[in-house]
């Protein structure tokens, strides 16, 4: 389905237009980012001569590099979408109206009467729900169709192929099931539903493509420093300024594995080489790879890249948030993203 993904977002691309950058170049930074400069001019053909660079510290801006795009461009986020979109379902769960272990049929009786019903809501965004990644007839990227069209077909026509929670298989079906469930408690669409739990609070501007079918797992468009303020919350253990967005508690599960042992069977990220502990096998948690864990299984960084190439992450350990806003060829830039975030760890912790 990923030549699906890459028709439907790229017609997005014309959404955002360049114009003048609105964070100053001048960041009061306590830090010498100069080797970042560098190495960003040396390697930006991997980002299309366009990119955007923030990174904030304890929510100050400490580094601002930018190329051909600035910080209020926006552009598809692609799988970058899957941490804003968890967000969504965490609030919820912080509302009680629903809780990761509820299953599926509890929801949507046409799982049950289909032998689907059993999988939970934490297998459904963890990518541990038993399908094989993205359904093969593109239900999660039809845009004549609404959200409950889509999830009703997946429910009839796309088969598990592994027992719910016995394997990791990345893709977006999950996730589409989740996001009509949190449709059905609030009773409100998708995106109506982000703007009043996550979009209005953080202060931030995040339109999903398709307005019937929304696209959870790859679907959002914004801008690098809207996506930093949604990061800046997640470092801030749930607040955006003085708001409390979610509970400490909401941000400790979205961080931790909840793969729960489950056999990885098809994953884009095996592994970051650019991490010091690098022969980690990564997991995720809800809607994020952990991809910077230290020996003793603590999750110091994680992350949601998307295929073109926006690269958001955090870093609790030195309270940094970060994205790498660009837009790039499939996995083009991956490597680059991954070098930046060690160069700019590496500085801060031996500063």
């Amino acid at each position: 389905m990923t030549k699906i993904l890459v028709s439907l977002l790229a017609a997005w691309f014309s959404l955002g237009c360049s114009k003048h950058n609105i964070v100053p170049d001048d960041t009061n930074s306590p830090y010498d980012f100069t080797t970042v400069d560098q190495f960003i001019d040396k390697n930006l053909a991997n980002y299309n001569n366009q990119v955007v660079v923030l990174v904030s510290q304890n929510g100050k801006l400490i580094y601002h590099k930018s190329a051909g795009l600035d910080t209020t461009t926006t552009r598809p986020t692609a799988s970058a979408s899957k941490w804003l979109s968890a967000a969504v379902v965490m609030s919820l769960v912080d509302d009680k109206k629903i809780s990761l272990d509820d299953t599926v049929g509890k929801f949507l009786p046409i799982f049950t009467a289909n032998q689907k019903g059993s999988i939970t809501i934490r297998q459904l965004f963890s990518h541990t729900a038993g399908f094989d990644g993205d359904s093969q007839q593109g239900f999660e990227y039809q845009r004549n169709i609404t959200l409950a069209e889509a999830v009703d077909s997946i429910a009839r026509y796309v088969p598990l192929v592994y027992a719910p929670g016995s394997a990791f298989s990345y893709g977006s079906s999950g996730m589409h099931i989740a996001g009509r469930i949190a449709e059905l408690v609030s009773g409100k669409s998708w995106q109506v539903l982000f703007n009043e739990k996550i979009g209005r609070p953080c202060d931030i501007t995040v339109r999903y493509g398709s307005v019937s079918n929304p696209i959870i797992a790859g679907g959002a468009n914004t801008s690098a420093a809207d996506y930093l303020k949604f990061l800046e919350m997640i470092v801030s253990k749930g607040l955006s300024g003085k708001k409390r967005v979610l509970s400490e508690e909401a941000v400790s599960v979205m961080l931790s594995d909840q793969t729960r042992n489950a056999v990885i069977k098809g994953t884009p990220y095996p592994t970051n080489p650019f991490s010091p502990y690098p022969d980690n096998t990564i997991r995720y948690g809800i809607g994020n790879w952990l991809d910077v864990v230290d020996a003793g299984g603590i999750v110091l960084e994680s992350s949601s890249p998307g295929l073109f190439g926006a690269h958001p992450w955090q870093d609790f350990k030195n309270k940094i948030a970060g994205i790498i806003f660009t837009q790039t060829t499939p996995r083009k830039s991956t490597q680059t993203s991954l070098e930046i975030r060690k160069l700019i760890r590496n500085i801060v912790e031996t500063h």
